[in-house]
Formats: C-alpha cells, sequence, structure tokens
C-alpha cells in the first residue's frame, strides 16, 4: 500500500511539473503578445523618433569621456513649467522673397487734392516705402505649334519637295512636350499626386486629358529613360560604397490576373550613395535579385540584418556593413514598451552609449572633416565606446528572456555586432542605412497615394523615374529643370559621351538649384 501511495506521489509530481512548465509557457507567450500589442499601438499612435535623452547624462562637452555612465534613476525627469502666456520660442525672422521671382511694381500715390496744405503748401515726394507680397499664376499653359516650312522649285516637279526637318521627342506623335511630361512626373513621383487627381486638375483648366493617356505617358518616358538609369547605376558601382534597402509593392498584374489572385506583392530594391539613387522594381524579395545588380560590384555593401543580403558576401570583394540605426531602435522600442515609470537601465545604457556615437559622427559632418579625418577620430573616440559597449551587451546576454523584447534586442546588436563596427574602417562609410531609408520615404509616402502599380511595366517605369528624380535631388536640382533637359537631350543622346551628359552629376553644371533657406 506505501509503495503504490508513493508512486502515485511520483506520478501526481511529474504531472504538477509539466503542468507548471506549461503554466509558464503560457504566461511567457502572453507576456510576449502583450510586448508585441503595446509595441504596435506604440508605433501606430506615438511618436516614431527612436531617439533618447537621459535626463542623468553629462552634456555634450563632456560625451567623449571615457567615465562609465551612471545608471539611470527611476524617478521621471523633473520638467521646467513655464507661464501660460509666455512665449516657448521667438518668432523667426522672415526670409527674403528670392531675387530671381519678376517684380511688377504697383505705385500707390496721393491724389493730387491730398498733396496740398490748409495754406496752399505743396508736398512733394521725399522716398518710398517698398513692401513685398508673394502672388501666383496658376498653371500657365500654352500649345506649341510647330510649322514646318515647305519647298520647292516652281515648273520643276522632279527635283522634288524639301520640308524643314523637325526636333526628335522622346514621345514621337504625342501632343506631351518634355516640359508637360514633367510636369505630370513631377506630380507623381515627386509630390505624391495620383493621375486621377491631376486628371481632375485638367479638367479645371478647361482640358482634356484622360487618365489612361497620363499613365500611358509615364510608362512610355519611363521606358525610354532606361538607358539613362543603367549608365547611372554603372556610375554608381565605380563608387567603393553603396547602401541596399527595400521596401513592398503591390502590383497588379494583367497577365495573369486571376479571381484569386489579383495582384501579388512585389518589391523595389534601394541602392544608394553619392553618386545616385538607383531604384531597382523585382517580383520578390529573393536574394538573387541584389546578387544580379551587384555581381560586378566590389566594396561595402551596407544594409539591414535581412538574411537575403548575404550571399552577396560570398565574393570576398564585396564586405557587409550593418546598420547602427537598427540596433538603436530594438533598444528604443524596449524604452517605449517600459513606459516614464518602469525604465529599462540596460536600454537606457546602451542607448546612451550609442549617442555618444552619433555624437562623434555629428561633429564630424559640422566640422566638414576629411575622410583621414573622420577615421582617426574615429578609431581614438569611438572605438573605445563600442569596446564599452559590446562587452556589456556580452555581460547582460543571458539575464533577459530570449523572447522577451530586450533579449531579442540583446542577441540582434550580437547578431550583428561584426558588420555595424565595420564603419569605423574607413572615412567613407556611414554609421548607419539611414541614407537609405530616406531615399525609400519618398516612395512610401506616394504609394499611401496611388496604392499599386497597374501592372509590372508601370512598375517598371515608376522605378526608373524614381531614379532619376531622387537623384537629382541629390545634387540640388530642380526636379521640373532636370525632368525637361532629360525627356528633351535622351531622343538625342546617340553616344556614351552624349547619354553621359544626361546624368545629374554633370547636368547640374549648366541647370539651377534649389536656393536652400539660410535657416537650413
Amino acid at each position: 500500500m506505501v509503495i503504490e501511495l508513493q508512486k502515485e506521489n511520483v506520478s501526481l509530481k511529474e504531472i504538477v511539473a509539466v503542468q507548471v512548465e506549461k503554466i509558464a509557457q503560457r504566461d511567457l507567450l502572453i507576456l510576449q503578445w502583450q510586448e508585441k500589442y503595446r509595441l504596435a499601438m506604440i508605433r501606430r499612435f506615438a511618436a516614431q523618433a527612436d531617439c533618447y535623452i537621459d535626463p542623468n547624462a553629462p552634456k555634450q562637452d563632456s560625451l567623449f569621456d571615457e567615465a562609465e555612465l551612471p545608471e539611470v534613476e527611476p524617478e521621471v525627469a523633473e520638467t521646467l513649467e513655464v507661464a501660460a502666456h509666455q512665449k516657448t520660442k521667438p518668432r523667426g525672422k522672415r526670409e527674403a522673397l528670392p531675387d530671381g521671382l519678376a517684380r511688377v511694381e504697383i505705385i500707390h500715390a496721393l491724389p493730387e487734392s491730398e498733396l496740398v496744405g490748409p495754406n496752399g503748401e505743396q508736398y512733394v515726394e521725399i522716398g518710398r516705402d517698398v513692401s513685398e507680397q508673394l502672388d501666383i499664376v496658376p498653371a500657365d499653359v500654352k500649345v506649341l505649334k510647330h510649322i514646318r516650312l515647305k519647298y520647292a522649285v516652281k515648273g520643276q516637279e522632279e527635283l522634288g519637295v524639301k520640308i524643314a526637318p523637325i526636333a526628335s521627342t522622346i514621345l514621337p506623335k504625342s501632343i506631351a512636350a518634355p516640359g508637360l511630361l514633367a510636369h505630370v512626373a513631377e506630380s507623381k513621383y515627386c509630390h505624391h499626386l495620383p493621375l486621377y487627381r491631376q486628371e481632375q486638375i485638367w479638367n479645371g483648366l478647361d482640358i482634356s486629358i484622360p487618365r489612361n493617356t497620363l499613365c500611358r505617358w509615364m510608362m512610355e518616358v519611363g521606358q525610354r529613360v532606361s538607358p539613362l538609369v543603367e549608365y547611372l547605376f554603372a556610375d554608381m558601382k565605380q563608387h567603393g560604397f553603396i547602401h541596399a534597402d527595400e521596401t513592398p509593392l503591390t502590383v497588379i498584374d494583367d497577365v495573369n490576373k486571376k479571381p484569386e489572385d489579383l495582384s501579388h506583392q512585389g518589391y523595389l530594391w534601394l541602392y544608394a550613395n553619392p553618386l545616385g539613387v538607383l531604384y531597382d522594381y523585382r517580383s520578390s524579395r529573393e536574394s538573387k535579385h541584389p546578387m544580379e545588380m551587384l555581381d560586378d560590384y566590389k566594396g561595402y555593401v551596407q544594409k539591414d540584418g535581412y538574411s537575403g543580403y548575404n550571399p552577396l558576401f560570398h565574393n570576398k570583394d564585396r564586405i557587409a556593413l550593418g546598420c547602427m540605426a537598427h540596433v538603436r531602435r530594438k533598444f528604443t522600442d524596449v524604452q517605449k514598451l517600459a513606459g516614464k515609470k518602469s525604465r529599462s537601465p540596460v536600454a537606457d545604457h546602451v542607448v546612451n552609449l550609442i549617442a555618444k556615437l552619433y555624437h562623434i559622427e555629428s561633429v564630424a559632418k559640422k566640422e566638414k572633416r576629411t575622410e583621414t579625418e573622420i577615421y582617426q577620430l574615429r578609431q581614438e573616440k569611438a572605438k573605445p565606446i563600442l569596446d564599452k559597449l559590446h562587452q556589456y551587451l556580452k555581460e547582460q546576454s543571458g539575464k533577459s528572456p530570449p523572447q522577451g523584447q530586450l533579449g531579442k534586442a540583446i542577441q540582434y546588436a550580437l547578431n550583428q555586432w561584426e558588420y555595424v563596427v565595420r564603419y569605423i574602417d574607413h572615412g567613407m562609410l556611414n554609421i548607419d542605412n539611414n541614407p537609405a531609408e530616406r531615399c525609400i520615404k519618398p516612395f512610401a509616402v506616394g504609394r499611401k497615394n496611388w496604392l499599386f502599380c497597374g501592372n509590372t511595366k508601370g512598375a517598371v517605369a515608376a522605378a526608373n523615374l524614381y531614379s532619376l528624380i531622387e537623384s537629382a535631388k541629390l545634387y540640388g536640382l530642380k526636379v521640373f529643370d532636370y525632368l525637361k533637359f532629360v525627356f528633351t537631350e535622351l531622343p538625342n543622346a546617340d553616344t556614351p559621351r552624349k547619354l553621359e551628359q544626361l546624368l545629374p552629376r554633370y547636368a547640374q553644371a549648366h541647370l539651377p538649384k534649389i536656393n536652400k533657406p539660410k535657416s537650413e
């Protein structure tokens, strides 16, 4: 009897242990989903900035000190109370209107009857008070009427007829002049104005340009500029450093339109560096696509943690470079989840150390240091901070649940460490992949307006036009002027030399640039 009870007791203990383990697993799963839910709400409704300012952090002039950072106290930082009537920021000085704008003088004079004093005195002009207002004339639309003169010799029909030639156009037999095509392209791909809205605007000007016509124009010019875009990318690959990123794009493929599969998710791959920006549409996120684009490239490739880029680096001529912003973002997510009342000292400490690294980059940029000087600065100042951060991450590894946000952040940082620290190896490299993300942003904003591409050809054309627009912006060119220049000159660019001169890098010599406000 006693033996049976002992066996039953052991069996019950095993059952209890199993149940306790299941409950623990469920509690952990609940915690994970709670964190995911809260983080999703934060990303949707809260501020998106991933920067963090420690109230106990030293001032900027001591950021380079290598003393251990003080631990962050859990109390909320003290705030300053400002009276309701007190202005927190003085009103800025109004910028002068550009000198290049045409001026129309409007003279305001008093009538002759008011220029006579009470005893017959005569008032005369002694000066002028000048103020300016900015006005606009709505779209100045005009028709370019080409008249080709024809010539013949009277009485000698056998000599035939001669007619004056007309310049080649990017869209032969089309009513669209280069300026109109540039305007439509800039409105859609730069100012995110869908074609159906542009159609409505033209209707308001008593001009009928159907949406399908606008769409056909953009597809055709997008295809015609393909040689220039290929030349742009070949030029970019001569540089030893390139950013890479990708973003999804919904495409309605009319070639394979089935009731159950009306659309597919393609991807717009981005490649950027100081020489230009290239968008490349592909039907998937497979690693073969960057391999095809960068097969002949040698140098650094900066990317995020997506494993699809890994095959690129089987060739030793290409070197992987990580993104410190992605590492930081994981820990700022932990801070957002913790909130102000229950701060995470580990996340705070990591973010503060990364803030020091970014301050070093800010100093180098502000002082316009050379690549050699930047390399020396990073070796002297950034390397000790990186060593300290790496050691701290290794110490904290395993102390947090691996499936929790903090555990995931630590593990991500350690997995990417080999790549994120490489930026200190050369002065031309960047600490993060933010330049690529900034180039992705215009496309992402436009995607919220026009939602999808009608077919694969439209997606490729859009990628080509985005490439030219963002590359022009990289050099400070006015988008309309650059596109009009390209659409005008491309039909006559029949040699590699002429095609090269259409790239923004060379076109900037004779095209107007945007005058940035002094405040910038």
